[in-house]
């Protein structure tokens, strides 16, 4: 007798019969929840019961009224929250004029003596003719706090060695 059934008539009789079964349980089971879906409604819109809730001292708040799970945090001491607008950095006068002022004009300068000297095959009394020029021009650079850093220039690029006197006594 089973012989006489096929693979599709076995699996369409399975399959029914699993419907049925399903059915059956969710209609005798969840009535109430498939009557409130089938009615537009959602089966949750009572909240859950809070058996506990009356134990409790303070009533509960919602997440977003305060500053996270743990409260706000602290920031650290001498900091401060600020906007974008009120960021700015600390400008040294000093810096500043030496940025567009006196030290690049006197470093470029000294790039163009030692660019003659190159070209023309100068020696060391003509970088010191040269450098006569820049003193007139630029006679305040010897008070300068960054002479020491000029000078250092001057003996990296100079074709030729200039002891210590020579570049304390350049610019006096």
């Amino acid at each position: 007798m089973l012989a006489q059934f096929t693979w599709q008539e076995f699996w369409l009789a399975i399959l029914l019969l699993t419907l049925l079964w399903y059915s059956g349980i969710i209609l005798f089971y969840f009535r109430k929840e498939l009557n409130l879906f089938f009615s537009k409604g959602s089966p949750f819109k009572e909240p859950f019961p809070r058996r506990w809730a009356d134990k409790v001292e303070e009533p509960i708040q919602k997440f977003e009224e305060h500053d996270g799970l743990l409260g706000a945090s602290k920031l650290a001491e001498g900091t401060s929250t600020v906007s974008m607008g009120q960021v700015s950095f600390r400008e040294d006068e000093n810096a500043k004029s030496e940025q567009l002022g006196l030290i690049p004009d006197v470093l470029q300068e000294l790039k163009e003596i030692f660019s003659i000297l190159e070209k023309e095959e100068g020696n060391k009394q003509d970088f010191f003719n040269m450098m006569e020029m820049v003193r007139a021009k630029y006679g305040q650079i010897g008070s300068n706090p960054r002479i020491v850093q000029i000078n250092q220039f001057i003996a990296e690029h100079a074709p030729f060695h200039l002891s210590k006197e020579e570049l304390e006594n350049l610019w006096d």
